[in-house]
């Protein structure tokens, strides 16, 4: 079977995830924030009260600053602890992280819109507390859980583009192989299609979360399988070079030392990779150099 490349939008996409990602959530926000402030302004007309058109801007403004802000570390920690859980504990845990986010997220905004305030010679005033921790954690809590769906939704469309791969024996696909018995040829599934690649044709290997993301050329397959396994699994030109990578020594350029101790490498498509301390002596050791 042969490979069939990608629309140039899609391949774009895919080489440029996370420049569309934040496009697309800003795009997202941004909307968001035109039809709630103008929302308030409108309601208000309705009943003949008028405030600063700055006003409602600063509102959504700083909540959706404090939102972008936060959603790195969520994400991290949702994908560092809650990744290799299964559906209940999962579920469970994001209620819980929903709660250190509205704290996070009500503190941040409410110091942004003190200082917007002053700079406008005006006055943020606040109702009692408890009351109003209440009334921003329930809307905290609905707006976690939309970005945890948002996240999931493009991460799930990402690897429908990417396509996934798995190892194959006798043209029948396997969930995992011994150690001993290393595959010449992955199977991979993109876009409702399937076709063989072989294994000397794989670059590279970086961990992303449960996946191991696999790049031969300019695309990405990942594979749900843990690196340790991968690179057992993996013929002998294949080598760990740092915690997260694996590289195919035949496609390795060129190596150069860094003043950490580490070393550069770059293969032939230009792609510089990490090899740290950690691994540097086995590595010597396939390669024979000083």
């Amino acid at each position: 079977m042969s490979q069939n490349m990608p629309q140039p939008q899609i391949q774009h996409f895919l080489q440029h995830q996370t420049f569309w990602g934040v496009t697309l959530l800003l795009g997202w926000f941004s909307i968001n924030i035109c039809i709630l402030a103008t929302n308030v302004i409108i309601e208000l007309q309705r009943i003949s009260k008028t405030i600063p058109l700055w006003e409602p801007f600063c509102w959504e403004i700083s909540s959706v600053a404090m939102i972008l802000l936060l959603m790195p570390l969520a994400i991290y920690l949702s994908d560092l602890w809650l990744s290799k859980l299964s559906i209940k504990p999962k579920l469970a845990l994001h209620a819980l992280l929903s709660i250190p986010f509205s704290v996070a997220h009500v503190g941040g905004m409410y110091a942004i819109r003190q200082l917007w305030y002053r700079l406008m010679d005006s006055d943020y005033q606040v109702g009692s507390l408890p009351l109003e921790l209440l009334y921003e954690y329930r809307k905290d809590a609905q707006t976690y859980l939309t970005l945890a769906l948002i996240v999931f939704g493009y991460r799930l469309i990402v690897r429908r583009l990417q396509g996934e791969a798995s190892y194959i024996a006798n043209g029948d696909e396997l969930e995992s192989r011994a150690p001993e018995q290393q595959p010449e040829h992955l199977l991979i599934k993109k876009l409702g299609r399937e076709f063989l690649i072989q294994t000397r044709d794989i670059e590279w290997v970086e961990a992303a979360g449960n996946y191991a993301n696999i790049h031969i050329k300019n695309s990405i397959y990942p594979m749900r399988i843990t690196m340790d396994k991968l690179e057992q699994m993996l013929p002998s030109n294949f080598t760990r070079i740092h915690r997260s990578t694996i590289v195919n020594l035949e496609h390795i350029k060129e190596i150069a030392p860094l003043d950490t101790g580490d070393h550069q490498i770059t293969l032939d498509n230009q792609k510089t990779l990490t090899l740290s301390r950690r691994y540097r002596e086995e590595f010597k050791s396939l390669l024979r150099f000083t």
